[in-house]
This record gives structure tokens, sequence and C-alpha cells, in this order.
């Protein structure tokens, strides 16, 4: 007899993305020993996706299921049809309907895309087990249910940078099995840089036998560079293999070559396309280099075109993405070549040269019947006539090339780019940028309000980011990636108005199951308790939030870890002194993630009201004009305990509310010149009763120029008891970046965290 794999029934549909109607019936289908599988006759596309669909059964089931013939006029039971018989049209290419009745399971679509669509909903209906192995032999059941369903976006991509970090063949098939699970269709395959060429071009064999490899690697957020030599890159054959898996899944892979900036493999490889004669090296630090390919010279445009020609014999995609990000002007500034190519085209500047780069190389792809996708920096100096528009920046660049007339995919830092933090920087792996939480990903609506209905219809679709700086293997790129990538497969297929977050949450405990039986690394930052403060009354009270649904947290404050018997939180509370503060939710007496902690301090500034005299930064400022008095000490990312002052001096005073006996006035500061962000020349603290009279401390002298890595230093007077009610800070920064800085004379920035006064 045959084991039946539990599922719980009516309102348990826990499909991700969301479909776009379901309608829930009463009964069961049972899937079993004679069960078969009914395709359209002589579909090719249609039988392999059964064949797909069948392994999985039997893979799992411990029984095969047979392949047989649809007949739109027969009354077979016990069986699951794929047929493009009779579908609904109004649902598109990509959508379909799945039906389940007692006796059968019928899935409808005008294309093979839309029945492997609704394959992969068919299969979140079954349990989460039902795509492994067991010895037993399983009977599966699934509900009665009717669904409509069809994507909101034609284009719903991932990205993966395989320029700073190589991920091996098997891993990309990995990669993209699960993008298939979530009905993402576009696979973006970032495949050169600075820091090193990853695909084979056969008439340039140095772009791989040079440009494939850098001396060492940046060593984390540091200027270090190790002495390990990284290389590595596809074969030609390998790419086809991987274009190959993914069509399979219905995928489409866009090939990204980066020009003019982020390029310096390819000089290293042939200094000759560069504006200076080099020689250069594969770049081993991040960032952007100054050294870009000179748009003076033809043989650049004959080189780009001869590597083009092998991508697109490679790859079949509609759209080829040449990057035009980043792109320093710097060397076509004094480039004698560049300079007579803007007088003899007639053109104004440099921003309008590298429209002309762009225009050019788009002339060439449109003559191969392919269209250019560029990131939002080929809108500078005039947009490419056809040129799709990838907006990374922030939304705006998507509203302009609307406008304009153009297609965009939207892609914006703040919601979309997946080496972001995603849980509490202090307690994270290393990344790029600020917290993006899976809340925050989910709450994204890619459709700019600003626009017109005929507007909106150039916003093509979504894209997440997983750039690789401070992602070294596989399973660090499958913690980055998801499950943000699974909230955005959401946004990018499913309708605006069905989408619910707490409703995600719910079917997320399912997909969850199923990416820890598919061996995915994924993280669980959604499930970490968020430490804050709040203010109350002129003190700061402990704030514990989590994205969690129907979860306990749990907190200690006492240095031992929570526990399920440990204080329950349920409303914000005060500190006695300073001290760590921390914190786990719970499910069922277990903790469902990891345990958060956070320093909290507790002074005499404490919640005390700040007036800020110079203005911070809004890209970096902590929690708004509190942040200096806010109890928060800074962590190891700029975005969690820092305020962050760019190009400018600091000043802001703190009213103690009423004169008190101090004996020191401390001020943390932090310098990584990697990060652009230096200490300040010096830092002076005054003391007022009144806020009229001040009386100056002594000033706290910094190198601001030095060298070294990432460190933290204080300012800090220590004096006799003295009165005082207001405290004056004072902050003067190097407004640059000194020399001896790859990007001298940019603005700098000063950050600086909790004021704490005793």
């Amino acid at each position: 007899m045959l084991a039946i794999s539990s599922f719980a029934m009516a309102g348990s549909i826990n499909i991700v993305p969301i479909p776009t109607k379901v309608t829930i019936g009463e009964g069961i289908f049972n899937l079993q020993k004679d069960t078969r599988i009914l395709i359209d006759e002589n579909n090719k596309e249609l039988n392999e996706i059964a064949q797909l669909l069948a392994k999985k059964f039997e893979f799992s089931a411990g029984f095969p299921v047979k392949i047989g013939v649809y007949k739109p006029r027969s009354k077979a039971k016990n069986v699951i049809v794929l047929t493009l018989e009779s579908p609904d049209a109004t649902l598109g290419k990509e959508g379909y309907t799945l039906d389940v009745s007692r006796k059968d399971v019928i899935i409808r679509s005008v294309s093979a895309n839309g029945i492997f669509y609704g394959v992969q909903s068919l299969l979140q209906l079954l349990p989460a087990d039902s795509g492994n192995a067991d010895p037993k032999q399983k009977m599966y059941v699934i509900p009665v249910v009717s669904i409509k369903d069809m994507p909101r976006f034609n284009y719903r991509g991932l990205h993966l940078d395989v320029g700073r970090h190589l991920f091996p063949v098997d891993f990309i098939k990995k990669y993209i099995n699960i993008m298939a699970m979530y009905k993402l269709n576009t696979f973006h395959w970032h495949l050169t840089e600075d820091q090193g060429w990853r695909i084979e071009i056969k008439k340039y064999p140095r772009l791989t036998q040079i440009g494939s490899t850098r001396k060492g690697t940046q060593i984390g957020k540091t200027d270090d560079v190790d002495s390990v030599p990284y290389s590595g890159f596809y074969t030609q054959e390998e790419a086809r293999e991987i274009i190959a898996y993914a069509a399979s899944k219905f995928i489409t892979v866009i090939p990204e070559i980066e020009m003019p900036g982020h390029s310096v493999a390819a000089l290293a490889a042939y200094p000759n396309l560069a504006c200076t004669a080099g020689p250069f090296e594969v770049r081993t630090k991040w960032g952007v280099s100054d050294d870009i390919c000179c748009a003076g010279n033809d043989s650049v445009f004959t080189f780009f075109q001869d590597v083009l020609t092998e991508i697109l014999d490679i790859f079949p995609s509609a759209y080829i993405h040449i990057g035009g990000d980043e792109a320093p002007k710097t060397r076509w500034e004094k480039c004698p070549k560049c300079q007579a190519r803007i007088k003899s085209e007639g053109l104004s500047n440099e921003a309008e040269l590298q429209s002309y780069f762009i225009k050019r190389i788009e002339r060439f792809l449109i003559s191969k019947n392919r269209h250019l996708i560029g990131w939002d920096e080929i809108l500078e100096g005039g947009l490419a006539p056809e040129a799709t528009v990838m907006a990374w920046r922030g939304i705006q660049a998507g509203i302009d090339a609307a406008t304009q007339g153009h297609d965009a995919i939207m892609t914006p830092v703040d919601y979309c780019y997946f080496d972001y933090y995603q849980g509490d920087p202090a307690t994270e792996p290393d990344a790029n940028g600020a917290k993006l939480t899976l809340k925050t990903v989910y709450s994204y609506n890619p459709i700019p309000p600003v626009l017109t209905a005929e507007q909106a219809k150039h916003i093509i679709g979504v894209q997440g980011n997983v750039w690789t700086e401070h992602v070294k293997t596989p399973e660090a790129v499958e913690y980055k990636a998801f499950p943000r990538a699974i909230a955005l497969a959401e946004l990018a297929w499913s309708q605006q108005e069905n989408r619910n977050w707490d409703d995600f949450l719910n079917r997320m405990d399912y997909q969850f199951q199923r990416l820890d039986l598919a061996g995915v690394k994924y993280s669980k930052g959604s499930f970490t308790v968020d430490i804050t403060t709040a203010r109350n009354e002129n003190r700061n009270q402990v704030v514990l939030s989590s994205e969690t649904k129907d979860m306990e947290i749990r907190y200690s404050i006492d240095g031992s870890d929570p526990i399920p018997a440990s204080l329950f939180y349920d409303k914000p509370f005060d500190l006695p002194n300073s001290v760590i503060v921390k914190a786990a939710v719970f499910k069922n007496g277990k903790i469902a993630g990891s345990i958060n902690q956070r320093e909290i301090s507790v002074n005499k500034a404490s919640g005390k009201p700040v007036t800020i005299l110079k203005p911070y930064s809004f890209k970096y400022p902590g929690t708004g004009d509190q942040a200096m008095t806010d109890g928060l000490t800074g962590t190891n990312s700029y975005k969690s305990g820092w305020q962050g002052y760019e190009g400018c001096d600091m000043e802001y005073m703190v009213d103690l509310l009423k004169p008190i006996m101090i004996s020191s006035v401390k001020l943390n500061f932090v310098k990584n010149p990697s990060d652009w962000v230096l200490f300040p020349y010096e830092v002076m603290f005054a003391l007022s009763i009144d806020g009229k009279t001040w009386e100056n401390l002594p000033p706290t002298k910094f190198d601001a120029n030095s060298r070294s890595n990432r460190q933290t230093k204080a300012a800090e007077n220590k004096i006799p008891e003295t009165l005082a009610r207001y405290i004056k800070v004072i902050g003067i920064s190097p407004k640059t970046l000194p020399e001896w800085h790859d990007y001298k004379g940019e603005p700098c920035w000063i950050f600086a965290d909790e004021l704490i006064v005793e």
C-alpha cells in the first residue's frame, strides 16, 4: 500500500508568484501509479516539459508516469493534460489556465511557455518534498482548484556578475533552476569587468590569456590586496551549454559586454584600445577606473564589433547589454583623438562623445537585428534611438526613458541590488551598499506613479542584481539572491492589486521548505530582529521588530543568548545603563533565524534634542536629526549607527535640557579611504550654560591624510566636572580626497556616531 504524503487542503494554495485568479473547489486529485501525462500529438516542446514533469514524479513518488497523446474529445480519467488546444488567448503567450478536478488536471496555454509556467504552479500545489527522492512509493494529492494566470511584465530578470568572482557551470544551472521555479525568464550574465574578462573570444585570444587573470584580490573592505592570482573564464562551448539549458526552462540569457568603461581587463590584453599607452594590469581592486576605451580610435569600434559578432553567434537573445555605466571622462578630456572626434562629429562635450560611442555600437547591433540595453548612464549626452535603459541609480532614469518613448527595465539600487545587506549589517557578511530587506524588495512597484498609462507601457520589466565584489562562492550567491529574488519574482509576475505582504509571508513558509530541500543556502535575514531606538519624553527606548508574522521576539540584556524563557518583547522598553541587547524570533519554542545583537549607549546626552547647524547628507542620515543621541553606536555599515557628511564640515548642538555636571565628552569617527571616508582634520567640543556664551575645549586633531585601512578613533575631552546645558560639536572635514587617492579631488566623507556625555 502506498504512503499518502500529507497536504493541508482548502485555503493552502501557497503558489509564488501569486496567480492572477484562484478559485478553490472541493476534493482532491490523486496522483498515483496509473496516472498518465497527456500532450498534444507531435509537439516537441510539450514532450520535453512532460518528460521533466514525469522525471520529477518518478524521482520522488517512486513509480514511473507514462506519457501519451491527448485527444480533446476523449473522457480519459486520472490524467494530467498539457495542451495548446482551446486556450484562453487573453492571457497571452506566458499565461495559462490550470484546472484540477477529481478526475484530471488540465493545463492550457497558447504556447509552451505558458504550459511550462502552469507546470511550475502545479508542482507548488504538491508538498514541498515532492521534488526529492524517497525510497518509499508515495501517492500525492492535489487540491481541486481553478487558476487563471498571466504575468504583469514580459521581462523578469535576475543578474549575476562573474567578472569579480567566477562560478561553475553546474552552479549557473542551479541558479537557472531556481529562477524557473519562480517564473523568472531572463538571466542577465555580466561577463566582462575591470577585474576579469570571462568569455572566450576566438579572434582575440589575449582577452582570456591575459584579461581573465588578476594578480590578487582586494581583501574585504580594506585597501589591501592579497597575492593570490585569480583566474577563469567560460569557453564558448560552456556558454552554449548554459544557454541551451536555460532555454529548456524558457529563460533567455542576455550577455553583458562592458564598454567603454569597466574595460581594464580588455586594456591589459590590448592596450592599443586605450587613450594612453599603458601598460595596464587587470584590476585587483574594486571601484571605477579612469582608464576606459578610447572613443576617438576607430580600432576600438572594430574590436567591439568583432567581439560582438562572436557574442551574437553564441547568444540568440534579442537584447545585448553593453554596460555604458561608470565611464569617467578624465582620459577623454586629455586625449587628442577623443577631442578630434568631438570636433569632427560636432559634439559639445565628453558626455555627447559617450552618446556617440553608444549610438555607433547600437547601429551595428541593429544591423544584426539585435537590440541594445545599457545602464542608465546611456541617457547622458542623448539616448541612442532604439536603446532600452536599465534604470539602476534610481527610478528617475526609468521615468526619463519612458517619457522619451524608450523602453526601460527597472532595477533601482534601493529595491533591486541583492549584493546589499539584508539583515543587520553588524552581523551580516560583508556587502555593498545599505540594508535591503525582503520586505523592502516586496514593497516595490516598478511602475512610477507619475507616468501616464501610455508611458507606463515602456516599463517592460524589473530585475534583481547580484554583484560579487564580496561574494566569492556559490553558497554566498544563494545567500545574497534568495529569498529576495523570490519577492522580486512576485512583483514581476503578479498583478499589483493581488500582492499582500502578510499573505506572501504565509506562502513563503512553504517556499522555505522547498529551498531547504533543494539545498539552497538562502539568507534568514528576514527572520532576524531589528534592534533600534525611539525617542520618548527625552529618553531613548529600545524598539525590537521583525519582518516575520506570528512569531515571538525574545531578548536579553545580561549578555546571554535568548532562549524560549528569555524576556518576551511586547512594547518598547527603557535601559538603565549601556548594554548589549540580544534578540531573536521564536516559533513553536525554537529560534527561527539567528540571534542579533546591538550595543545601546545610555549616557547624559541620550534622547536629548539635537539642533543641526550644518546639514548632514541625505544619503547617510542615520536616524535623522537625532542620530547623534539615539543610543545607537556605529557598526560595520555606514547605514547603521553613523551619520555622514559629504564634502563639508559637521556642526550640531545638543540641549541637555538643564545644566548638569559633566566630566567627559566623546564622539567616534570612522575612516576607510577605499570608501572615500576620511577622518576630519580636527574636532572641537564647546560647552555653554545659556547657549550664547561658549567655552571651547581643546580640539582633537586627526591625520586626515593617512592611507591606513578602516579604523575608528574618538575625539574625546576629559575635564574637571563642569556645569553645562548645551554642547556644540564641530568637525572640520578635509572636503576632498587627497593627492595619493585614486579619485583625488572628489568629495570625501566624514562619519560620526553617538555623542557620549558622562
